[in-house]
């Protein structure tokens, strides 16, 4: 019996607990108005399966910006009790430009941390900035400046584990506070307006690095279906997809390990 078969109940727990806050984020979203998606994995899950995909074990959604600071102010009212914002404004130690909502109730082991070391479980929300797209160096300069900056507030914040080099150079970076590094960064990747385009800079990867997309892909927004309850999602959800590469659909299908949890200690 495979280790995967084994730990099925206490995936099957992780799961129902990413839906509850989903549901709980989702009904703040609906009760205020605010746009949401979605995102990544979670909407290749709903398009092949309506809901979890056979390894899925996290949950993401996306905000366009003004949103995505609204849910931010607003949002620590009215969580659940045991839900709750982890963000810059709410640690001082966060090493992601997007956010989680996690829930207290069960531990998470992440891949890549020491034993010790146990998350809650969460999902994730990224926000989507606006990006003028004219096609030459200085769309490129604008995202590889922000790979830059998002790599700086992971190094100095995050709990992975460092080479002696890495843990140098985040005791260095530790002399700048991570409130002042997001203020540089909002700065930078936060103020256009208009533009026609979006990107979700903290759910960029390498190989969607260039992943610009026209807004009328997003919306208006449809229904779909994932785990018997229709949520939003974006205009053409195939082509967003598509986005994440070519082969992302089949990548994602052929899956045969959890992203995130070091099942080992779960």
């Amino acid at each position: 019996m495979s280790i995967f078969v084994e730990k099925k109940h206490e995936i099957d727990n992780i799961r129902q607990q990413q839906l509850e806050i989903l549901n709980n984020v989702v009904s703040i979203c609906e009760k205020h108005d605010l746009a949401y998606f979605l995102e990544g994995g979670t909407l290749a899950g709903a398009i092949m399966h309506n809901g979890f995909g056979p390894y899925d074990d996290d949950i993401d959604i996306s905000m366009p910006r003004k949103d995505f600071e609204k849910f931010i102010t607003i949002c620590q009212d009215e969580l659940l009790p045991n839900n709750y914002l982890d963000y810059y404004t709410t640690n001082a130690n966060f090493s992601l430009t997007f956010a989680k909502v996690k829930n207290t109730t069960i531990n998470y082991p992440e891949k890549n941390r020491p034993s010790h070391i146990y998350s809650h479980v969460f999902i994730d929300i990224f926000p989507l900035d606006e990006i003028r797209y004219e096609k030459g160096i200085p769309v490129h300069i604008i995202l590889s400046l922000n790979d830059i900056m998002k790599h700086i507030i992971f190094t100095r914040n995050s709990s992975k584990n460092k080479t002696k080099i890495k843990q140098l150079y985040m005791q260095l970076l530790k002399l700048i506070k991570t409130e002042h590094l997001f203020k540089i960064y909002y700065f930078l990747f936060t103020r256009e307006q208009n533009s026609g385009f979006l990107t979700n800079h903290g759910g960029r990867r390498k190989k969607q690095r260039l992943q610009i997309i026209k807004k009328e892909s997003y919306f208006p927004a449809q229904k779909i279906r994932f785990m018997e309850r229709d949520y939003s999602s974006p205009a053409f959800p195939e082509y967003i997809i598509l986005t994440f590469g070519t082969k992302y659909m089949k990548n994602y299908s052929n899956k045969q390990g959890l992203s995130h949890i070091d099942i080992e200690r779960l």
